[in-house]
C-alpha cells in the first residue's frame, strides 16, 4: 500500500509540474464563481421505458427528468488543472405507471410505486483540460476562447425519498409521505440520509475577454447507496399491507401473479446502485483584484475600468494642461533667443 501511494504521488508530481513551470503565473493564481442549471435524469429501479430495465441512457423516460440548479467557486492552479467545489439541488422521481408494457406482461406496471426525491449534495472536483483555441474568432483582438475539460472528484449529499399512492401521484409534495422511517423492505434500521458518490464527466468552456466564463457539461454521478428511490431488495409485506396504508406493496395487476408480487419476493435489484445522471449550463465570472492574471491581461490590451476612468481623466487633463504650459513657455524663450541671435549677426554684418 505504501508503495502505491508512493508511486500515484511521483506520478502526480511528474504531471503537474511541467504545467505548473509552463503556465507560472509567479504566485498569481485565478479565482472565479458562477451558478449551473439543468436538468438531471434518474437511473434506479423505478420507471423505465419497458417492463424489462436497461442499463445507462437506454432506460430514460423524457417526462420523468427534472431539475437541478447551484452554485460553485473554481481555483485555477494553473492554464491545465482547476479545482471545481460547490453545492448543488437535485431532484429526482419515477413512476412505475410511466412504463410501457403489453397488458399481458406488464410487471413494472403492476408493481405500481412510484417515488421522489429532493437531494442537497456538496462536492469537489478536479478538472483537467485536454484541449484549447485560444482565439476562437480569428479575429485580431479576439479574446474569446474555447476550452474542453474533463473531470472526477466526490461528493456528500443529503437524500429522503417520498412516496405516494396512484391517486395522489400528481398533487402536491405535502401529500407525499416519507419512506424511510417505514423501513418498507423491513429493515432493522432505516437506511442513512447521508450518501456519497464519484462524480465524472466532460464540459466545455467559452471565456470572453471581459471576465466572463460560459460552460456546459454532462456529469454522471456514480453513487454508493441502492436507495434513492427506497427499492432495493425483497418485499417485506404482501399487497396492500404494512405500514403507511400498505404503501411498500401497491400490487394492481391481475389476481392470477399477485402471488409474484408477495412476501420474500423480487421488489428490486440490488446488484446495482441507484445512478444520477446530469446536463448542465454555467455562467461564471473570474474575481478582479490586482493579483489576477485576467485582470492584468485586460489591463494592458483592452481597457481600464470603469472604476479607473474618472481617475484617469482628471490625470490626462492635468498633464495636458502642464505640458500646455512648458510648451507656451518654451516658444517664448525660443522667439526671444532667436530675436537676439539676429541682432548679433546683423551688427557683424554692419561692421
Amino acid at each position: 500500500m505504501k508503495k502505491l501511494i508512493v508511486f500515484l504521488s511521483i506520478l502526480l508530481g511528474s504531471i503537474i509540474n511541467p504545467f505548473y513551470s509552463q503556465y507560472d503565473f509567479g504566485g498569481n493564481y485565478n479565482f472565479e464563481i458562477g451558478f449551473n442549471f439543468g436538468g438531471t435524469g434518474f437511473l434506479g429501479d423505478i420507471g423505465g421505458t419497458e417492463e424489462i430495465g436497461k442499463r445507462f441512457l437506454a432506460d430514460i423516460i423524457l417526462k420523468q427528468t427534472n431539475i437541478t440548479s447551484g452554485i460553485f467557486a473554481r481555483y485555477n492552479i494553473n492554464s491545465k488543472i482547476h479545482i471545481n467545489s460547490g453545492v448543488n439541488y437535485v431532484k429526482i422521481s419515477g413512476d412505475d405507471a410511466n412504463s410501457l408494457g403489453p397488458e399481458n406482461n406488464y410487471p413494472r406496471g403492476w408493481r405500481n410505486l412510484r417515488f421522489q426525491n429532493q437531494i442537497l449534495e456538496v462536492n469537489s472536483s478536479i478538472e483537467y483540460t485536454f484541449f484549447r483555441i485560444n482565439n476562437l474568432g480569428k479575429v485580431a483582438r479576439n479574446r474569446t476562447s474555447l476550452n474542453l475539460h474533463a473531470f472526477i472528484g466526490g461528493s456528500v449529499f443529503y437524500h429522503n425519498p417520498k412516496g405516494a399512492f396512484l391517486e395522489n401521484a400528481n398533487s402536491p409534495i405535502k401529500e407525499w409521505v416519507d419512506l424511510r422511517p417505514l423501513k418498507t423492505e423491513g429493515q432493522k434500521k432505516p437506511y442513512s440520509k447521508i450518501g456519497f458518490s464519484t462524480p465524472f464527466g466532460l464540459g466545455a468552456i467559452i471565456k470572453t475577454k471581459a471576465f466572463y466564463k460560459f460552460g456546459i457539461y454532462f456529469r454522471y454521478m456514480k453513487n454508493y447507496t441502492d436507495y434513492l428511490d427506497d427499492i432495493s431488495t425483497v418485499y417485506a409485506y404482501n399487497p396492500n399491507e404494512g405500514p403507511g396504508d400498505g404503501i411498500a406493496n401497491q400490487y394492481n395487476g391481475p389476481p392470477g401473479t399477485a402471488n409474484s408480487f408477495s412476501e420474500g419476493d423480487i421488489r428490486g435489484n440490488p446488484k446495482f446502485n441507484d445512478d444520477i445522471f446530469i446536463l448542465n449550463f454555467t455562467i461564471s465570472k473570474v474575481i478582479s483584484s490586482k493579483n489576477n492574471i485576467f485582470y492584468k491581461d485586460f489591463l494592458i490590451k483592452h481597457k481600464v475600468p470603469k472604476k479607473f476612468q474618472t481617475k484617469r481623466r482628471i490625470e490626462n487633463k492635468k498633464n495636458k494642461n502642464f505640458q500646455l504650459k512648458i510648451f507656451k513657455k518654451r516658444k517664448k524663450l525660443d522667439f526671444k533667443n532667436f530675436k537676439k541671435k539676429k541682432n548679433k549677426r546683423t551688427r557683424s554684418t554692419k561692421f
